[in-house]
């Protein structure tokens, strides 16, 4: 029998340890209770391998997420038990109380949660990713000192609150406003909106415009601020599709006063702090997909391998073993690109920011066809809301949105690169590739040069096209390096390979495609209230409302 018992927590050189890791093993192996195996310890803290083991205890025995979807609410004993092993300050440095783990203790972490359950890993993540880098990076000494270590040991929660109604990742798109005082303290007004963890939050990073004492524009900025701060109104929740236990609410500031030592950096480091959040954010999105794509895979399996149909085990189905198999290419290409990441971080060369885009996107997108496929091969299993994969269907849905939409970001790389075209080979040359791997590359490179657009939505098109070569390109030379490992990595680069060859086809076609206009494309959609009728529905209560942009 394998328990944590619990205990009180204890300091030992400034870091965060916990009586829950005091640990009766009764004779058991670590292969029957599914703990680290000794190839990843070796590769991970003794710190993070604790963790690991106590997720993986809490998963088994404490935690009930058909009770948190069905409550909408988190386990009121998550936070403290969570805290009490250090996963709310992962990378915290121990002079203020954080574990001060490396990347890849911190990845493999989200990753192991990802496995788990969405909503454990987004209330993780917000609180190690998007809420306390900020001020990590970019908060006063002062700030640091007092917030850093409440933040660390799990007795406040953070948040980043940047998406307002009318904006989401275009930051510049903000209309939130902080006006300085003349004697330099700040006014914050505005509203922001889909803030995870928002209410929860004891401190939030907010992100502004700003402008002086006399109503001159500054630029952007950023201020860590106390929600217990008159002026700040923590309002309702979203009702989401899915990831039902985390809040994701609106808020709203009215006259709030932030002193000036509350600032994130300089007045005018509004984007970078916001930055700050978010690019370590994408990469932790990445990590928890592979977590997801994991366990999906493993349940499919489980089923495949048990359950017999008209030709037999459906794993003896040469159609369930290709999608199968192809799930787990993309499993092993996503884990590859981290890895990469991932090592370069941890040896402190900071890797191209595009690189952090293409993980996010490749990652979340990947996840969510293999937990699709997953699903599908349990059949009408797969479908019932208590088999596992149904609520992954619905919770891991937001990550192709979460930190900027697929479509967006995308496009907006291809935009990077046809601004900068040299920009292209510098980052995929820089990447280890086999020759003909290489060749695929400097043609899709060659779309950066070759193809240009005059109308603006013939650039969007083609930004997409030069965002998606680039994710497939990294790909591509990324597994073709690590394609003698095994069988499976062979499989892996050369499905790679295939899924980049494949995407320079359609980007031919692409770039050619003449769209109707945008009054014919609409006028055709609006035809179909001849045949639906008008049936959108009137619900009194604001909380159940449809969105205003989604109603005639």
């Amino acid at each position: 029998m394998y328990t944590f018992r619990r205990g009180r927590t204890k300091s030992t050189g400034g870091a965060v340890t916990s009586g829950l890791n005091e640990r009766a093993f009764n004779g058991t192996s670590n292969e029957e209770l599914g703990l680290t195996s000794p190839a990843e310890t070796a590769m991970l803290s003794s710190k993070a391998v604790e963790i690991l083991e106590f997720l993986r205890w809490y998963a088994r025995e404490r935690l009930d997420s058909r009770r948190m979807d069905e409550r909408r609410s988190i386990d009121l004993g998550v936070v403290p038990d969570f805290a009490s092993v250090g996963l709310l300050g992962l990378q915290v440095p121990r002079q203020y109380q954080g574990q001060e783990l490396s990347y890849r203790d911190t990845f493999r972490i989200m990753e192991q949660l990802g496995a788990i359950d969405c909503n454990l890993f987004v209330m993780t993540a917000v609180q190690n990713a998007v809420g306390i880098p900020p001020i990590m990076q970019h908060a006063s000494e002062s700030v640091k000192a007092d917030i850093l270590p409440l933040l660390a040991q799990g007795k406040s929660l953070t948040t980043s609150a940047a998406s307002e109604p009318g904006m989401g990742s275009n930051l510049r798109g903000m209309t939130t406003r902080a006006t300085r005082n003349q004697d330099g303290s700040y006014t914050i007004n505005g509203t922001k909106r889909w803030i995870s963890l928002g209410a929860a939050s004891r401190y939030l990073n907010v992100f502004t415009r700003l402008y002086d004492e006399h109503g001159k524009p500054l630029g952007y900025t950023g201020f860590v601020v106390d929600t217990t701060t008159p002026g700040f109104t923590a309002g309702p929740e979203v009702l989401t599709l899915g990831l039902k236990a985390v809040p994701q609410n609106t808020l709203t500031f009215k006259d709030m006063r932030v002193p000036a030592d509350w600032r994130l950096g300089a007045e005018d480091e509004g984007i970078n702090a916001a930055n700050a959040a978010f690019m370590l954010a994408r990469l932790v999105l990445a990590a928890g997909s592979i977590g997801a794509m994991k366990r999906s895979l493993e349940v499919a399996a489980r089923y495949a391998t048990r359950r017999t149909v008209a030709t037999g085990l459906l794993v003896d189905n040469g159609r369930t073993q290709q999608i199968l198999t192809d799930a787990v290419a993309a499993t092993q290409a996503v884990e590859t690109l981290l890895d990469h990441i991932t090592s370069q971080l941890d040896m402190g060369v900071q890797p191209p920011e595009l690189l952090y885009f293409v993980a996010k996107i490749v990652a979340t997108e990947e996840m969510f066809t293999v937990v699709d496929r997953s699903l599908q091969t349990l059949g009408a299993r797969g479908f019932l809301d208590t088999n596992i994969l149904g609520p992954f269907f619905r919770d891991y849905r937001l990550f192709r949105i979460f930190e900027g939409a697929t479509e967006a970001i995308t496009v907006y790389v291809g935009k990077m690169i046809h601004r900068n075209p040299a920009s292209f080979a510098e980052i995929v040359h820089a990447l280890p590739a086999s020759p003909q791997v290489t060749n695929l590359i400097d043609e899709a490179a060659s779309f950066t040069t070759r193809h240009a657009a005059t109308k603006q939505e013939e650039q969007h098109i083609l930004h997409n096209v030069l965002g998606d070569l680039l994710c497939w390109s990294v790909l591509a030379a990324l597994t073709s390096s690590t394609a003698t490992r095994s069988p499976m990595h062979e499989y892996t680069a050369q499905w790679c390979e295939h899924k980049l060859r494949q995407r320079l086809r359609e980007a031919r076609r692409d770039v050619g495609l003449e769209l109707p206009t945008r009054s014919s494309l609409l006028s055709h959609i609006a035809g179909y209230e001849k045949t639906i009728g008008e049936i959108d529905q009137r619900r009194p209560d604001e909380e159940h409302w449809v969105d205003p942009l989604l109603v005639r």
